[in-house]
């Protein structure tokens, strides 16, 4: 009987992904859900403002 040779390969790296989109989220600039959310209010309550100033609301 001849003897197998064993292919040697390299183990799984199941975490490869993951840790480059860590490494990424590092560089980005970071925004909190509370100033996003007051800058949508502000901008939605100053578009309401404009179209009663220029007559087009309400109709």
């Amino acid at each position: 009987m001849a003897k197998r040779e064993k292919v040697k390969t390299p183990p799984l790296m199941s975490s490869a992904g993951i840790m480059r989109y860590f490494e990424e989220e590092k560089a980005q600039i970071k925004i909190s859900p509370k100033s996003v959310l007051a800058f949508g209010f502000t901008i939605g309550v100053l578009v309401i403002i404009l179209n009663f100033y220029y007559g087009l609301w309400p109709k």
